[in-house]
């Protein structure tokens, strides 16, 4: 998927590319679409779950923000175009990526709402705009997404602390 999208992915070519037999693939699967899911719960894991929980380890707000940018700059960012592309078309996929995003977006609030003490709905909404220029830098700059989003994620920076020091 990641080479050649979500149009690539059938049994025949999976089980070729894994050296597995068709029954294998639908004994562990059951259908093309029970692995389509499978693998959105897995980058759902990998890409959501597995860095958040890496995240929360740093023991200050300030370097579990630095490390989500860290994190979240090397993620895979063909595996993250292919299951959103799926999500176009699979309502299930949807779910898992409308969760992880929802996940992504309460997580990063609560981070934020813990270095500039925002309040919540000022943290969910400056939440929404670092996640919504994390999916765009994914489609406008794939391979330099740090570089594309540096002067926009040190401007929503600079206006939070703004508003921390000015108690709002």
């Amino acid at each position: 998927m990641r080479k050649y999208g979500p149009p690539a992915m059938t049994v025949e070519g999976l089980c070729a590319a894994a050296k597995r037999t068709k029954g294998s693939f639908y004994h562990h699967f059951g259908t093309i679409d029970g692995f389509l899911l499978a693998l959105a719960d897995a980058w759902r894991k990998t890409q959501t779950d597995d860095i958040a929980a890496n995240v929360a380890a740093d023991t200050t707000p300030e370097a579990r923000l630095e490390t989500l940018v860290r994190l979240t700059n090397v993620i895979d960012y063909d595996l993250e175009a292919g299951v959103r592309a799926l999500a176009v078309s699979h309502a299930a996929i949807l779910a898992v990526v409308r969760g992880a995003d929802d996940r992504r977006e309460a997580f990063l609030a609560s981070l934020l709402d813990d270095a500039y003490d925002l309040g919540h709905d000022d943290a969910v909404s400056l939440a929404r705009l670092y996640h919504a220029l994390h999916v765009v830098a994914q489609a406008r700059a794939p391979n330099a997404i740090g570089d594309f989003s540096a002067g926009p994620t040190a401007l929503l920076r600079r206006l939070s602390a703004d508003l921390k020091a000015a108690g709002t």
